[in-house]
């Protein structure tokens, strides 16, 4: 939450540090001591009343700047579903089916990535294609960290695509797409980092010809399509989600 906050401020305005797993009033006595010290003010997320009393009593004698993240959200929430919030701070940790379904399928998109385990490609509830830098790495991640297993596939004009793709079900496979310029743009930006000699990785020529041939590929195979030029890796996630049609994980 404040990570999302401290976006709208130059990276410079704020220097935080970061307490976690905070259980014993001895240990939150030791952090209000050194922000104390530091006169530094306090943001916290405690679930339990004990202590958020605790932070608010110190910060108010001391003079220090206190804001209390969730506000009054708890309250709210225990209105609304009318009943007395746990104060349970282990709840936050604890390792439910879904944690441990987002940890595997977080796995098994890393070993699938750019073309890896192509053996097991059938066992992923989505698998991404596309030609390179077309963000199918990064999207992957995303949807993998929402518990879906996603494999990715690189496609190359010339290659041949590997034939586990075409013994999928056709609802499975998502084709990625981009403008031809934004691709030139990214790529040339790519090669002058990695320092490639003479390719013909950014030509214009190339590229709309690779994008041609790909989009025909993925019609021809009835498989979905994403333009991903200009798009956030959140909503292409989104919209991969559903045109696959998978359930939403909580």
């Amino acid at each position: 939450m404040l990570g999302a906050f401290m976006t709208q401020f130059p990276r410079q305005a704020l220097n935080v540090r970061f307490e976690s797993f905070v259980r014993t009033s001895t240990r939150l006595q030791e952090i209000l001591d050194q922000a104390l010290v530091e006169k530094a003010a306090v943001c916290h997320a405690m679930v339990s009343r004990e202590f958020k009393r605790m932070i608010l009593s110190f910060c108010t004698a001391s003079k220090l700047k206190c804001r209390d993240l969730t506000g009054g959200i708890v309250e709210f929430l225990s209105d609304v579903a009318g009943t007395e919030p746990l104060q349970n701070v282990d709840a936050l940790h604890q390792m439910d089916d879904v944690y441990e379904q987002r940890i595997k399928a977080l796995e098994f998109t890393l070993t699938h990535d750019d073309g890896l385990g192509l053996d097991t490609l059938d066992e992923a509830d989505i698998v991404l294609a596309g030609v390179s830098r077309t963000s199918k790495s990064p999207t992957s991640i995303y949807l993998a960290q929402q518990g879906y297993r996603v494999a990715n596939v690189a496609l190359a004009l010339g290659v041949a695509p590997p034939s586990q793709m075409f013994t999928l079900p056709k609802n499975k496979v998502v084709g990625l797409l981009i403008n031809p310029a934004q691709l030139q743009v990214i790529r040339t930006h790519r090669a002058e980092d990695w320092r490639m000699g003479e390719t013909n990785y950014g030509d214009r020529d190339h590229i709309v010809r690779e994008l041609a041939w790909t989009r025909k590929l993925f019609n021809d195979n009835g498989w979905h399509v994403i333009d991903v030029t200009d798009q956030a890796i959140e909503e292409t996630s989104a919209r991969v989600i559903g045109l696959v049609g998978l359930p939403r994980i909580p």
